[in-house]
């Protein structure tokens, strides 16, 4: 029986459940997606509600099993981040008495040391390799070469301990399902949309999300920078309320008439709000907000290649954006205006297919994505099928189910199936005798 990898990805606007397969060959395919949309219950990355959580993601569950039908998930993978979640670099080493021959194990100890030298009060999300010497020569990868010494160089991915402790408190306690892995979900994105051509050039991916806008920079296919920030669209809208409205109105208007960059009107706009009637909009008070938001996280963008100690000739690959608060219209060209590159919106790598036609919108999904393509456990069961006693299961699954009803519907029914055999038997050609007995 086919089995599915499940994961979860908890943002601050959505929840997103999603299961895929893999083929002979190790091919991801994506079989179902299904979101929830939420507010106020996960603040920049950390579950606020685990009450509200547990009903999301319990809803969620539901919904992905009645499509993986007879499936049950007992497991998933989770993808982890939030504001607190940042990239350090961290050096390890070894000297050997002898030339050796470096091996697995070698590489393990050196990830373990690198592990032991953060604080126990950061929760470690990943350690990243980015680049071995090997007798003061850089190499790709160390195992199988030889030499008396090796220096490991890492990035690592840490986060504040409530990211992960309240995931499990709604998740594995609350709901009882099992979290095989926690995704650093930054690095799984990366893995599904950057090329490796970009990986190498050097890039930026940025992830504008409602409420956290993640920086990571790429380099010699490396990752030499991840940082999260504290700003998303979520501030644009904000700002946006400040014209005396309440969020779900300026959250419309900012995806009706909102522009990062360039829009200039002396003209107002009447809007018709549900309960409100008609709400006249100062365009040019708009734009001004607007803009000025925008601006503010552009510069800080922009901080961030400089706090790499890049500049923008070393990332000639340009920035690759995911997010959905990335979608308002001039953001695209205020961001290539303010660091100096092309930009692209990310797109599914074509490796990954997507089982149904209905899912023409993957790349809303791509975070969630990369949690899959990061991953290959099965997380789900097939429970065998269970018949009543001396009942022809063949024979049940004909009779269709019916509905509560009053007493006479119940005789009408029992009446057509009586009939229906008594045609079956005259078209059979029975004898009479037979009839009558039956």
């Amino acid at each position: 029986m086919k089995g599915y990898t499940i994961a979860i990805e908890l943002g601050s606007s959505k929840i997103v459940a999603i299961a895929g397969s893999r083929n002979g060959e190790g091919k991801l395919t994506v079989e179902a997606i299904e979101e929830e949309n939420v507010t106020n219950i996960i603040k920049r990355g950390c579950v606020q509600n685990i009450e509200d959580v547990y009903s999301y993601v319990k809803r969620l569950k539901t919904k992905l099993e009645n499509r993986l039908a007879p499936a049950k998930i007992i497991r998933t993978y989770v993808g982890i981040g939030g504001v607190s979640a940042f990239a350090e670099d961290k050096t390890t080493s070894k000297t050997f008495h002898e030339d050796s021959i470096i091996n697995e194990t070698h590489i393990l100890k050196l990830k373990e040391e690198c592990r032991s030298l953060i604080s126990s009060a950061t929760d470690v999300l990943a350690i990243v390799p980015v680049k071995y010497i090997v007798d003061g020569r850089a190499v790709e990868n160390p195992i199988g070469t030889t030499g008396t010494s090796i220096e490991a160089h890492y990035k690592v991915v840490t986060a504040k301990p409530v990211l992960r402790r309240n995931i499990v408190r709604s998740i594995a306690e609350r709901l009882k399902l099992n979290i095989v892995d926690y995704i650093p979900s930054a690095l799984a994105t990366a893995d599904v949309v950057l090329t490796s051509e970009e990986r190498t050039l050097g890039c930026l991916l940025v992830d504008f999300g409602a409420e956290t806008t993640t920086v990571s920079i790429y380099k010699n296919n490396a990752l030499v920078w991840l940082e999260t920030l504290p700003m998303g669209g979520r501030n644009i809208t904000r700002d946006i309320a400040s014209l005396n409205l309440i969020d779900s109105e300026a959250e419309h208007l900012k995806i009706a008439s909102g522009m990062a960059k360039g829009f200039k009107s002396e003209n107002n706009v009447r809007l018709k709000f549900e309960g409100d009637g008609m709400v006249e909009i100062d365009l040019a008070k708009l734009s001004s907000v607007v803009e000025a938001r925008s601006e503010e996280i552009m510069a800080n963008i922009e901080e961030q290649i400089k706090r790499a100690g890049l500049s923008r000739k070393d990332l000639s690959a340009g920035a690759v954006v995911v997010g959905g608060a990335a979608k308002m219209r001039g953001w695209m060209e205020l961001l290539e205006e303010r660091i100096g590159m092309k930009a692209r919106f990310a797109t599914l790598s074509k490796e990954i297919q997507v089982a149904n036609k209905e899912y023409a919108r993957v790349n809303d999904y791509l975070q969630a994505v990369g949690l899959l393509y990061a991953v290959n456990g099965n997380c789900t069961e097939t429970p065998p099928p269970v018949f009543p006693e001396d009942e022809d299961p063949e024979e049940e699954q004909n009779i269709p189910v019916e509905e509560p009803g009053e007493e006479s519907a119940q005789k009408d029914g029992w009446l057509k199936r009586v009939r229906k055999r008594f045609t079956k038997f005259i078209n059979e050609g029975e004898t009479e005798e037979e009839k009558n007995e039956d």
